[in-house]
Protein backbone atom coordinates (compact mmCIF):
# COMPACT_ATOMS: atom_id res chain seq x y z
CA UNK A 1 0.00 0.00 0.00
CA UNK A 2 1.46 3.15 -1.01
CA UNK A 3 1.08 5.84 2.13
CA UNK A 4 0.48 9.55 2.33
CA UNK A 5 4.15 10.50 1.36
CA UNK A 6 4.65 8.35 -1.44
CA UNK A 7 1.47 9.53 -2.88
CA UNK A 8 2.44 13.09 -2.87
CA UNK A 9 5.73 12.21 -4.38
CA UNK A 10 4.46 10.33 -7.19
CA UNK A 11 1.99 13.50 -7.26
CA UNK A 12 5.16 16.11 -7.21
CA UNK A 13 7.18 14.20 -9.76
CA UNK A 14 4.75 13.81 -12.52
CA UNK A 15 4.05 18.17 -12.20
CA UNK A 16 7.81 18.26 -12.24
CA UNK A 17 8.30 16.01 -15.55
CA UNK A 18 5.95 18.27 -17.09
CA UNK A 19 6.99 21.64 -16.17
CA UNK A 20 10.21 20.46 -17.05
CA UNK A 21 9.67 18.30 -20.04
CA UNK A 22 9.05 21.57 -21.92
CA UNK A 23 11.94 23.82 -20.51
CA UNK A 24 13.76 25.39 -17.18
CA UNK A 25 11.03 28.58 -17.73
CA UNK A 26 8.15 26.52 -17.43
CA UNK A 27 8.17 26.93 -13.73
CA UNK A 28 8.48 30.80 -13.68
CA UNK A 29 5.98 30.50 -15.82
CA UNK A 30 3.61 29.11 -13.82
CA UNK A 31 4.19 31.75 -11.16
CA UNK A 32 3.51 34.14 -13.54
CA UNK A 33 0.43 32.63 -14.23
CA UNK A 34 -0.56 32.24 -11.06
CA UNK A 35 0.17 36.22 -10.11
CA UNK A 36 -2.07 36.49 -12.98
CA UNK A 37 -5.10 35.25 -11.45
CA UNK A 38 -8.17 37.30 -10.02
CA UNK A 39 -7.89 35.06 -6.78
CA UNK A 40 -3.95 35.59 -6.35
CA UNK A 41 -3.59 37.27 -3.27
CA UNK A 42 -0.70 39.42 -1.47
CA UNK A 43 -0.59 35.92 0.55
CA UNK A 44 0.81 33.97 -2.12
CA UNK A 45 -2.72 32.17 -2.02
CA UNK A 46 -5.21 31.32 -4.09
CA UNK A 47 -8.79 29.46 -5.22
CA UNK A 48 -8.30 25.91 -5.54
CA UNK A 49 -9.99 26.84 -9.14
CA UNK A 50 -7.81 28.85 -10.67
CA UNK A 51 -4.84 26.68 -9.24
CA UNK A 52 -5.70 23.83 -11.45
CA UNK A 53 -6.83 26.10 -14.51
CA UNK A 54 -3.21 27.52 -14.11
CA UNK A 55 -1.56 23.95 -14.26
CA UNK A 56 -3.74 22.96 -17.13
CA UNK A 57 -2.56 26.15 -18.94
CA UNK A 58 1.10 25.01 -18.50
CA UNK A 59 0.52 21.45 -19.71
CA UNK A 60 -0.09 19.86 -16.22
CA UNK A 61 -2.68 16.98 -16.17
CA UNK A 62 -3.75 14.76 -13.23
CA UNK A 63 -5.90 12.70 -12.25
CA UNK A 64 -8.99 13.38 -10.06
CA UNK A 65 -7.99 10.86 -7.09
CA UNK A 66 -4.21 13.09 -7.60
CA UNK A 67 -6.10 16.70 -8.22
CA UNK A 68 -7.93 15.65 -5.00
CA UNK A 69 -5.20 14.42 -3.36
CA UNK A 70 -2.93 17.72 -4.06
CA UNK A 71 -5.46 20.02 -2.79
CA UNK A 72 -6.03 18.52 0.10
CA UNK A 73 -2.74 18.55 1.07
CA UNK A 74 -2.02 22.36 0.22
CA UNK A 75 -5.40 23.41 1.65
CA UNK A 76 -4.18 22.44 5.16
CA UNK A 77 -6.55 25.01 6.92
CA UNK A 78 -9.29 23.58 4.99
CA UNK A 79 -9.98 27.60 3.91
CA UNK A 80 -10.43 26.57 0.28
CA UNK A 81 -7.12 28.40 -1.30
CA UNK A 82 -3.81 27.02 -1.44
CA UNK A 83 -0.35 28.05 -0.58
CA UNK A 84 1.20 28.61 -4.01
CA UNK A 85 4.37 29.52 -1.83
CA UNK A 86 4.74 25.70 -0.53
CA UNK A 87 3.28 24.63 -3.69
CA UNK A 88 6.79 25.75 -5.81
CA UNK A 89 8.50 24.71 -2.75
CA UNK A 90 7.24 20.99 -3.15
CA UNK A 91 8.26 20.93 -6.75
CA UNK A 92 11.66 22.92 -6.43
CA UNK A 93 12.83 21.17 -2.80
CA UNK A 94 14.49 21.90 -0.08
CA UNK A 95 17.35 24.58 -0.22
CA UNK A 96 20.80 23.03 -0.84
CA UNK A 97 23.86 23.31 1.74
CA UNK A 98 24.42 26.67 0.62
CA UNK A 99 21.61 28.55 1.27
CA UNK A 100 21.13 26.62 4.69
CA UNK A 101 24.49 27.81 6.06
CA UNK A 102 23.01 31.40 5.34
CA UNK A 103 19.62 30.46 6.90
CA UNK A 104 21.46 29.41 10.07
CA UNK A 105 23.68 31.70 10.08
CA UNK A 106 20.75 34.73 10.04
CA UNK A 107 19.06 32.12 12.66
CA UNK A 108 21.89 32.09 15.25
CA UNK A 109 22.48 36.33 14.70
CA UNK A 110 19.34 36.10 17.11
CA UNK A 111 20.25 33.45 19.11
CA UNK A 112 23.35 34.14 20.63
CA UNK A 113 22.80 32.16 23.90
CA UNK A 114 22.24 28.97 22.05
CA UNK A 115 19.13 28.15 23.32
CA UNK A 116 17.45 26.63 20.12
CA UNK A 117 14.91 29.60 19.99
CA UNK A 118 14.61 33.11 18.51
CA UNK A 119 11.89 35.52 19.45
CA UNK A 120 10.29 37.52 16.58
CA UNK A 121 10.50 40.94 18.70
CA UNK A 122 14.12 40.85 18.08
CA UNK A 123 13.98 41.66 14.33
CA UNK A 124 12.75 45.33 14.90
CA UNK A 125 14.76 47.10 13.78
CA UNK A 126 17.41 45.01 11.66
CA UNK A 127 14.84 43.30 9.63
CA UNK A 128 15.36 44.83 6.25
CA UNK A 129 12.97 43.43 3.14
CA UNK A 130 14.46 46.20 0.31
CA UNK A 131 14.85 42.81 -1.39
CA UNK A 132 12.44 41.01 -0.26
CA UNK A 133 10.84 39.05 -3.58
CA UNK A 134 7.13 40.65 -2.81
CA UNK A 135 8.87 43.45 -2.58
CA UNK A 136 10.81 43.71 -5.32
CA UNK A 137 7.38 42.45 -7.60
CA UNK A 138 5.43 45.18 -5.99
CA UNK A 139 3.35 42.94 -3.88
CA UNK A 140 4.01 44.43 -0.66
CA UNK A 141 5.38 47.64 0.88
CA UNK A 142 9.03 46.77 3.16
CA UNK A 143 6.34 47.36 6.13
CA UNK A 144 3.74 44.85 4.90
CA UNK A 145 6.66 42.32 4.47
CA UNK A 146 7.31 42.77 7.81
CA UNK A 147 3.94 42.30 9.43
CA UNK A 148 3.93 39.60 7.30
CA UNK A 149 6.72 38.15 8.37
CA UNK A 150 5.66 38.45 11.80
CA UNK A 151 2.57 37.18 11.50
CA UNK A 152 4.35 34.11 10.09
CA UNK A 153 5.82 32.98 13.06
CA UNK A 154 3.40 34.07 15.75
CA UNK A 155 0.04 32.69 14.24
CA UNK A 156 -0.70 29.47 16.58
CA UNK A 157 2.60 29.72 18.21
CA UNK A 158 1.41 30.51 21.51
CA UNK A 159 5.42 30.47 23.14
CA UNK A 160 6.49 33.24 20.92
CA UNK A 161 10.00 31.06 20.18
CA UNK A 162 10.61 30.25 16.55
CA UNK A 163 12.44 27.46 16.65
CA UNK A 164 15.49 26.24 14.06
CA UNK A 165 13.14 23.88 12.42
CA UNK A 166 10.70 26.60 12.02
CA UNK A 167 13.08 29.39 10.69
CA UNK A 168 14.01 26.74 7.88
CA UNK A 169 11.13 25.72 7.00
CA UNK A 170 9.52 29.73 6.16
CA UNK A 171 13.34 29.88 3.99
CA UNK A 172 12.65 26.73 2.34
CA UNK A 173 9.57 28.56 0.48
CA UNK A 174 11.41 31.97 0.17
CA UNK A 175 14.18 29.70 -1.43
CA UNK A 176 11.67 28.33 -3.79
CA UNK A 177 11.30 31.91 -5.10
CA UNK A 178 14.16 32.46 -5.96
CA UNK A 179 16.59 30.49 -8.65
CA UNK A 180 19.96 31.59 -8.33
CA UNK A 181 21.61 30.76 -5.42
CA UNK A 182 23.90 33.84 -5.35
CA UNK A 183 20.63 35.95 -5.25
CA UNK A 184 19.04 33.79 -2.49
CA UNK A 185 22.33 34.31 -0.22
CA UNK A 186 22.64 38.01 -1.20
CA UNK A 187 18.69 38.49 0.11
CA UNK A 188 19.21 36.38 3.35
CA UNK A 189 22.24 38.43 3.83
CA UNK A 190 21.11 42.13 3.38
CA UNK A 191 17.53 41.11 5.23
CA UNK A 192 18.87 40.14 8.32
CA UNK A 193 22.35 42.55 8.01
CA UNK A 194 24.63 39.80 7.82
CA UNK A 195 28.70 40.16 7.26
Amino acid sequence: MITPQEQLDIIIKKITKSLLGKSQTTIRTLGKTFRGFESFDKNNRMDKDEFLVGLKQNGVVLTKFQTDFLLNYLDRNRDGSIDVAEFFYLIRGSPNENRVQVIVQAFKKFDKDNLGYIVADDFKGIFNAKHHPKVTRGELTEDQAYIELIQYFKEGNKSGHITLDEWKEYYAAVSADIEKDDNFIALIKETWRLK
